[in-house]
């Protein structure tokens, strides 16, 4: 395929919209628990707003995203990412267990629509300039998720409200929506028109492979980012300053395994990038699970980022040959998939958690692993040529 130029700051404000998500999940993670405290929500309460917010982005992603599918970059991206800005600062002003409810839903209608319009535009630049522009784009969430935990752990280190947090994410993501408002493509989507967005599954029946590696990569990934700050303080006795620290390191790690993929594994070809991704995720894992120090957890999530930050954009990745010229509804079926996981880890989680302990429910994000490397061994791709 002849490489097509894209203008730059196209490429910059996808990166910027990205780290932005990121940056909110990351003020999440180390905020979250002070405000559960202020609001009195226990670890099985947690799960199931959690799981509100999983169902509220997959029913986007399902039967919402198709019929955008045929709208301009410059709409669906932007429109997703101010969404979860005013989600976020929902969040901070909730007054009420109703208010928290709701804010869960536009969040996750937020993270829906960006989870598939960003993918799609990344896909698409990826697809005609041969660069590793998913492993980019994936790199900017872990840039946000280091911002996040230093904004949350410094608001929690001066004693301040952790909602000031959420306000902060919101503001800076509605105006990253105006940036990508003015600079995203605005060619029109896809051609194919379709009611589901999981109908793609059956119109290429080699996607199904990449969404199963996805759903694992996003359930063990995202149940890092969602619980790795209360197994820290919980489990491991971590003030919210030393979690922020931990997970700083883990995020650093996501940010710096996806620039080496992207500039070491891309031309290895996706499928191996996947099996070393989800090996090395596992070994990494059952250490984090099954060790009593502190320092040792923490090398080890640091391992278990780099390592398994190379797997979601590497089965991104595969709708480039397994579905040209539909990739919104292909990713938007990806998506869906892997967020289905969500809907039941985060209460399974909560209820283990609270049942057992954390360390008992760290083991289900363990064993998850093993989805990647199965999943990935079921998958096919064409080796592209290095970037």
């Amino acid at each position: 395929m002849e490489r097509r130029s894209v203008p730059r700051s196209r490429v910059r404000a996808l990166l910027a919209g990205y780290w932005g998500f990121g940056q909110f999940w990351g003020v999440w993670v180390i905020a979250i628990t002070a405000y559960n405290g202020r609001h009195g929500i226990d670890d099985a309460r947690y799960g199931l707003s959690l799981m509100v917010l999983s169902v509220a982005a997959v029913a986007v992603m399902a039967f919402v995203t198709p019929h955008l599918a045929r709208l301009p970059l410059t709409v669906t991206v932007p429109g997703g990412l101010a969404i979860l800005g005013i989600g976020s600062v929902a969040m901070a002003l909730a007054p009420g267990d109703a208010g928290i409810w709701l804010a869960c839903l536009v969040v996750g209608a937020g993270n829906g629509l960006i989870d598939v319009f960003a993918n799609t535009a990344a896909q698409r630049i990826e697809a005609s300039t041969e660069r590793p522009v998913l492993q980019w784009l994936h790199a900017t969430y872990a840039a946000g998720g280091i911002t996040g935990a230093m904004i949350a752990g410094g608001v929690a280190a001066a004693g301040w409200d952790e909602r000031l947090a959420f306000v902060v994410a919101g503001v800076v993501l509605v105006a990253l929506a105006a940036w990508n408002r003015r600079t995203s493509d605005p060619a029109p989507g896809d051609t194919e028109a379709t009611r589901l967005s999981l109908s793609a599954f059956r119109r290429h029946p080699g996607l199904l492979a990449a969404g199963i590696v996805v759903l694992f990569a996003f359930l063990v990934e995202g149940s890092m980012d969602t619980w790795s700050g209360r197994y820290l303080q919980d489990a491991q006795g971590a003030s919210a300053v030393t979690a922020a620290g931990v997970f700083i390191g883990f995020s650093s790690a996501l940010l710096l395994g996806r620039l080496f993929a992207g500039r070491v594994l891309f031309g290895l070809g996706r499928r191996a990038t996947i099996l070393l991704g989800g090996v090395g995720a596992m070994a990494a894992g059952l250490v984090v699970a099954t060790t009593d120090s502190l320092a040792v957890v923490a090398v080890a999530y640091v391992a278990m980022g780099f390592v398994l930050s190379w797997v979601a954009p590497a089965g991104f990745g595969l709708v480039e040959t397994v579905a040209p010229g539909d990739q919104a509804n292909a990713i938007g079926a990806v998506t869906t998939l892997g967020y289905g996981g969500f809907v039941v880890s985060p209460v399974l989680f909560g209820w283990i958690a609270t049942a057992f302990d954390p360390r008992a429910a760290m083991l289900l994000i363990v064993a998850s692993s093993l989805g990647i490397i199965i999943a990935g061994m079921r998958t096919h791709d064409r080796t592209p040529e290095p970037a």
